[in-house]
């Protein structure tokens, strides 16, 4: 226990200094509570420096207690990745146990599911961040352990300032080994009910695979802006039997939250929804590995990027009338396509291309070829005269 507390020696913070930030835990530094106890916000000095700080306090009587209160301590400190959450310091004196995370302004996103300024595109955009971050944790880079999270759910996924997301509240996660495709744990069920495997839930069989039923859950609830359950006449009650059946029954329209309906591109839509619904398959081995989930959901954002530079009034007609050859479209399904796959300007020195963030990523198909060298690898066998953005497109000549 001495060996293991050295470890984590560096990022303990004065209970003074903590009492100070929250003038001594005063009911209006208040900012939240969950299963650990009650979140307080205040500025602190830690080992990254000074900032606004979430100082999540112990309650046992909320229902997790001191494991969970060093489980989260060693995740944390081991595993950093932008979209999980940063742990700052911890404070452990005379009984008071405290954990610091850095502050996220914008709250959890069970806050937003309801938010009609939360476009769809953002919300694309939450979700893949979610899933890199268990991406992260499930497949491991140099290392023979893999990480579940165990209670991945809305109120867990934090958003900051500018909206990036942090994945939180490690405290019931559990460690694995990595080397094994199928890899079966049992033991005594936790986590949110509504989000939770019913494998897990029912028998205690905990599997990767349960991670990724939760994300599933949390994309139909991105979908249909409200989370998984309510209470009617106090009872609580599950609706993801009603959206497996829309789903199954093609009525998707009929529970995705207003005003979607109208910004989604149908392919972004489609692709989304599919993999939203192959996470929550009753059996684990048909479940999606989370980096189809990751590659499903990035598919779903370019259709709807592409969909919404085709809206725009004036750019893209430019570069249409430019193109060598002529573009030859019948429809607005078939221009996106051509768009997607680049064309050339200028007499074929220029060649334009939609992307995914960056001209090294590419939709769906990543074999493009420019004078020989594969468009993929165009930064490295190719010498850049010029490249820029604009509407979406990255222009190299």
């Amino acid at each position: 226990m001495v060996e293991f507390l050295e470890e984590f020696r560096y990022l303990k913070i004065k209970l003074e200094d903590i009492e100070i930030a929250t003038n001594k835990f005063d009911a209006n530094s208040v900012i939240g509570s969950g299963g650990f106890g009650k979140v307080y916000i205040g500025e602190i000095s830690h080992t990254k420096g000074r900032s606004m700080a979430a100082f999540k306090r112990l309650d046992p009587r909320y229902g997790q207690g001191i494991p969970e209160f060093w489980n989260e301590i060693m995740m944390l400190s081991r595993y950093e990745h932008q979209n999980i959450v940063s742990l700052l310091g911890f404070c452990d004196e005379g009984g008071v146990k405290i954990l610091v995370y850095e502050y996220a302004s914008h709250g959890s996103l069970d806050q937003h599911l309801s938010a009609t300024s939360l476009t769809w595109t953002q919300r694309l955009k939450i979700c893949l961040a979610v899933a890199r971050a268990v991406q992260y944790l499930h497949d491991p880079k140099g290392t023979q352990q893999r990480v579940l999270h165990c209670d991945l759910k809305s109120s867990n996924i934090l958003l900051d300032k500018n909206w990036t997301v942090k994945v939180s509240d490690f405290g019931l996660s559990k460690i694995v080994p990595a080397n094994q495709h199928h890899m079966v744990l049992v033991t005594h069920a936790v986590g949110t009910p509504g989000y939770c495997d019913p494998l897990y839930k029912e028998m205690g069989l905990l599997t990767k695979e349960s991670d990724i039923y939760s994300l599933g859950i949390v994309f139909f609830e991105v979908l249909c802006g409200r989370l998984c359950y309510e209470y009617p006449n106090g009872q609580c009650q599950i609706l993801v039997p009603v959206w497996k059946e829309s789903y199954e029954q093609k009525k998707l329209d009929e529970i995705i939250f207003q005003g979607l309906m109208k910004q989604m591109d149908p392919n972004s839509l489609e692709s989304f929804a599919n993999i939203a619904y192959w996470c929550l398959d009753k059996s684990y081995v048909k479940r999606p590995t989370i980096s189809h989930v990751v590659k499903q959901l990035e598919i779903a954002l370019e259709f709807q990027e592409i969909f919404e530079v085709t809206k725009q009034p004036n750019g893209y007609k430019e570069i249409i009338k430019a193109a060598i050859p002529p573009l030859i479209y019948r429809s607005i399904d078939e221009l996106r396509m051509l768009l997607s796959k680049g064309i050339f300007l200028n007499n074929g020195k220029t060649v334009v291309v939609y992307v995914y963030k960056s001209f090294l990523v590419l939709w769906n198909v990543l074999y493009y070829s420019l004078g020989g060298a594969w468009l993929g690898d165009i930064n490295s066998k190719t010498t850049l005269k010029s490249h820029n953005y604009q509407y979406g497109f990255i222009y190299v000549s």
